[in-house]
């Protein structure tokens, strides 16, 4: 659907118009299709106007034929972007919940959530936030752990460390809203936080699974 304010615009300026200035928005009701399931998912959005390959009936290939495609604003409830262990605290799943819905809205935000995810994470490993200094002036006073203190204690000397730190620089990045982060950085964080989470909430279920195969014969 057009808004009032394109059409006008459209229609009190046709020399100045051009098919770029055209404003539309859509809505789409979808419903899965599992018997078992038959969530209903809203989404909505508006339109962009792109430039594609187009193919002559010679076979021929051309750049520069425009095309209009839609283009999702918000999606709700939001598909997950990974399968989430049944392992992993609640606390842990609403943040990735709420990063996964904004990811159709804002990639930084969406990254930074994925941060607070691994802050939630901690908390549930019960991970200290402070800690006495020995050192300095301020030698036998508490002192309150920032993010990165607080992975170390978590993973000192672990496999996580490298993999939760990444996480941790994104989100940071992600945080401030800075250019810099991107889809891929996006999708990168994801692969990181599922691995990490299978690590430390799934470890045993893995390690039985293996057990079982180690364990199994060939038949008589």
């Amino acid at each position: 659907m057009e808004p009032k304010f394109s059409a006008d615009y459209r229609t009190n300026n046709p020399e100045d118009w051009e098919v770029d200035n055209l404003v539309e928005r859509w809505s789409a009701r979808l419903r899965c299709d599992e018997p078992n399931c038959g969530e209903i998912v809203h989404m909505v959005g508006d339109t962009d106007t792109v430039e594609t390959d187009v193919q002559d009936e010679d076979g021929q290939m051309y750049w520069g034929a425009r095309e209009d495609v839609l283009r999702i604003r918000a999606v709700f409830p939001a598909p997950p972007l990974f399968r989430i262990s049944d392992s992993v605290p609640r606390r842990v799943k609403r943040q990735l919940e709420l990063a996964f819905r904004l990811y159709w809205i804002d990639t930084s935000a969406c990254i930074a959530r994925l941060r607070t995810a691994v802050e939630a994470l901690l908390d549930e490993q019960k991970v200290p936030k402070e800690r006495m200094l020995t050192k300095g002036p301020n030698a036998g006073k508490m002192h309150r752990m920032n993010l990165e203190q607080r992975i170390d204690s978590f993973t000192a000397g672990a496999l996580h460390n490298a993999q939760l730190q990444g996480l941790r620089n994104i989100g940071n990045l992600g945080t401030h809203g800075t250019d810099d982060v991107e889809e891929e950085d996006l999708f990168n964080a994801i692969d990181v936080l599922e691995f990490a989470l299978t690590g430390i909430y799934d470890t045993k279920t893995i390690n039985a699974k293996a057990a079982q195969l180690r364990s199994k014969k060939a038949a008589d």
